[in-house]
């Protein structure tokens, strides 16, 4: 218990007094949650600059125009004469979309002809294209249903029959888990978890490797009297109790402050913080066994902790990759956490069906550990890494 004792207090004293230590456990931290709560502030994008060529200038098209600025998702800021000019808008990023409105379009209309409008846009850019794409079909179909049924009402149907002949059926929709369509909820939820676990793994690193990088690991070895739980215990439970509360000033500024849905059990979307960070220190004193250098391990623990973002479903649905690579996500506690965070917090469903998640967050605490365990006894013994950088 001394022992245990007197590495948990040195490493309280490092982590505010260490430089290196002090930026990677505190001040990046916090500067990531200003970051992305900033950068997210609206949940939804608003206003993308568009720009349209209006070719046939009538009341019609004129009218279309003023659908399409009045959809919140876009803003009408460039009316270029030719397309050639309209189309180095969208290569030199000025606007995300160049809606077409070929001539003739009024007159082909009053005759009951059908047209077309066409929409250009960056697919590259996936968020602003897809917005600017629904905002341009939803404007479109608005004044769509306004001509036809004009054309109804001078047919002499009445308003009612007009809107049921126009569409027979009428969709219901029901957003589950994120009824606002609000970005902020999603991807800060995501981004801000992920960096939070960047940041622990590269502080358990560093506080193993930098008594390793200066030959300190024998006489570490020796004040824990030759008991590696207690060194490792010593080591991370300092960390482990500032990251949660830490973890829990990232909870207060997304639930509280960003008003983030909170409806599943909020005992477990703490334990969820819990085992991340647990699985992430038992991760990274992995990376240190195996690795030969101190700059070794924090490359190891930096680029698995960047990668855990791809193979966690928020970039690319798990289900949509080839079986390797759905059995090797599975190998990501970031994987198994955010699907755990957002059953409990957007999707808000029983517990039951969320144990999955929890198993393999404490498997994935308990297993990386008992394989590094001999290599680290060996590591400490010798005081060093094999490399001096």
């Amino acid at each position: 218990m001394k022992s245990f004792l007197h590495i948990a207090k040195r490493e309280f004293g490092l982590l505010f007094h260490n430089k290196s230590m002090f930026i990677f456990a505190v001040i990046l931290p916090f500067v990531s949650m200003l970051f992305f709560h900033t950068l997210l502030n609206n949940g939804v994008a608003r206003d993308l600059p568009i720009a349209v060529i209006d070719l046939d200038n009538s009341s019609i098209s004129r009218n279309i125009i003023s659908q399409l600025d009045a959809t919140p998702e876009i803003m009408v800021s460039y009316k270029p004469t030719s397309q050639l000019e309209g189309e180095a808008l969208i290569k030199e990023l000025k606007v995300y979309g160049l809606v077409t409105i070929p001539k003739k379009l009024g007159e082909n209309l009053n005759q009951g002809k059908q047209v077309s409008i066409i929409n250009q846009f960056n697919g590259n850019l996936l968020l602003p294209s897809g917005l600017e794409n629904k905002a341009f079909k939803k404007a479109i179909g608005t004044v769509s249903a306004g001509i036809n049924i004009q054309k109804q009402l001078k047919q002499g149907v009445n308003l009612n029959q007009a809107k049921a002949n126009y569409q027979p059926i009428n969709s219901n929709n029901h957003v589950l888990s994120n009824p606002y369509t609000n970005y902020s909820y999603y991807l800060n939820s995501g981004f801000l978890t992920l960096f939070f676990q960047i940041f622990v793994i590269l502080t358990t690193i560093y506080c193993f490797g930098i008594d390793l990088k200066f030959n300190k690991g024998e006489k570490l070895y020796n004040i824990g009297k030759g008991n590696i739980t207690t060194i490792i215990l010593g080591k991370i439970v300092p960390y482990t109790l500032w990251f949660l509360l830490v973890g829990l000033v990232m909870y207060f500024t997304m639930f509280i402050i960003g008003d983030f849905p909170l409806n599943g059990n909020k005992t477990v979307v703490l334990l969820a913080l819990f085992l991340l960070i647990t699985a992430s220190q038992a991760f990274a004193i992995l990376f240190l066994a195996i690795s030969s250098s101190f700059r070794e391990a924090l490359t190891f623990g930096s680029g698995f902790a960047a990668i855990g973002l791809s193979f966690s479903g928020i970039t690319f649905p798990i289900f949509g990759m080839p079986k390797i690579l759905q059995l090797m996500s599975q190998l990501f506690p970031y994987t198994h956490f955010f699907d755990l965070f957002l059953d409990q917090t957007q999707r808000g469903i029983p517990v039951f069906y969320s144990f999955n998640s929890i198993v393999f967050l404490v498997v994935l605490t308990i297993l990386p550990i008992l394989i590094s365990f001999r290599k680290l006894t060996r590591l400490l013994k010798k005081g060093s890494f094999l490399q001096r950088i």
